[in-house]
């Protein structure tokens, strides 16, 4: 186990990051994982490797609260694991997790499309744990086909003709552009455009943009950054007239596209910009080579129209002993009651509210 105030060897990073693309998520590596925490770590970072002859098998960030170990994530984190070579040295760390997780475990964004989850929830069953999941987000994913014609083919008519048409709208308000950053003596300055897109309207009023707070302007800040040295990085930018009016934060990584975070100006609302610039993404994704396309987050109707799937992740919490007893009644048995009987009224008073 690694010291919380220790710092990593390049070796340790790189190899992480290796396991980092098993898992197929740019959220897995030490640089995002790293940046999270600085941002919002709280208690004592956990650590947990798993090595041989100097080899990383498998890792895994937690932070301790009180009688808890608890994933090092958050609404910000598109998915939370632990890293693994695979099934076999999983299983090996959550054993270790096992041992020094006092009674609690609560874990989220727990990618439920692969292995991890079944072992994960097998090995702290071995272990003396009863775990409940919950549902978490399920996000719209699109294999991406060879060439961008056959995305267009395979997608509604309607979303074809309406691709076709906001473009067209577009270029008749003025010179319509397309960019994508990966870096660059510029990137701070292209970073402050992004923010300021994203930033703009809803997002601002409602406090969920990246420059909302300054924790929040610093981890993707931060990330950025460093994803950019890696060749993670992906800033795409809609202009009209040299000028940004749509933007994604993206990352390529593990041969597939993120989609971390979006915006447009509302008062080109009417034209669509966000439609055509994930249209352009896309087109730009599959030139690039990319094989897959996540949408992360929640199942957004503007996403759906794209995806050809979702993949859910779980929330999991985790209990053993006495101590965790009440927990475990709560989760499992009591919160699903409350939860039907909660509905239940809703939906009586939404039959009996006038309409």
């Amino acid at each position: 186990m690694l010291a919380p105030d220790e710092e990593p060897d390049a070796r340790l990073i790189e190899e992480w990051d290796r396991l980092a693309e098993v898992g197929g998520s740019p959220f897995l590596t030490w640089e995002w994982l790293s940046a999270w925490w600085r941002a919002f770590g709280s208690g004592e970072l956990v650590r947990v490797l798993l090595e041989d002859g100097g080899r990383l098998r498998a890792g895994v960030f937690l932070r301790r609260a009180g009688r808890r170990l608890v994933a090092t994530a958050n609404p910000h984190s598109g998915d939370w694991d632990a890293v693994a070579d695979d099934d076999a040295a999983r299983e090996e760390l959550w054993r270790e997790v096992a041992r020094l997780a006092p009674g609690t475990i609560v874990l989220s964004h727990l990618p439920s499309h692969g292995t991890s989850l079944e072992v994960t929830r097998a090995t702290l069953r071995r272990t003396g744990f009863r775990s409940v999941p919950a549902p978490g987000p399920l996000s719209p994913y699109r294999e991406l086909p060879d060439t961008y014609d056959e995305l267009l083919a395979s997608v509604s008519r309607d979303l074809r003709q309406q691709v076709g048409r906001r473009t067209r709208g577009l270029e008749r308000e003025g010179e319509l552009g397309f960019r994508e950053v990966r870096g660059g003596d510029e990137l701070d300055a292209e970073l402050e455009r992004v923010f300021e897109v994203e930033g703009s309207g809803w997002k601002a009023r409602s406090g969920t943009a990246i420059a909302s707070t300054p924790v929040t302007a610093a981890l993707y800040r931060e990330f950025a950054l460093v994803a950019a040295r890696r060749g993670w990085l992906r800033l795409y930018l809609l202009e009209l007239d040299g000028s940004a009016i749509a933007v994604d934060y993206g990352c390529a990584f593990a041969g597939g596209g993120f989609l971390i975070k979006t915006g447009f100006l509302e008062n080109y609302g009417r034209l669509s910009p966000g439609l055509v610039l994930r249209a352009k993404v896309l087109e730009a994704s599959i030139a690039e080579g990319l094989s897959f396309y996540d949408f992360l987050g929640g199942p957004d109707a503007y996403k759906l129209r794209w995806a050809d799937t979702t993949r859910p992740r779980v929330a999991l919490r985790a209990y053993r002993g006495l101590a965790g007893l009440p927990g475990f009644a709560y989760r499992a048995g009591l919160r699903p009651v409350l939860k039907r009987a909660r509905d239940g009224v809703r939906a009586r008073l939404a039959r009996r509210a006038p309409s």
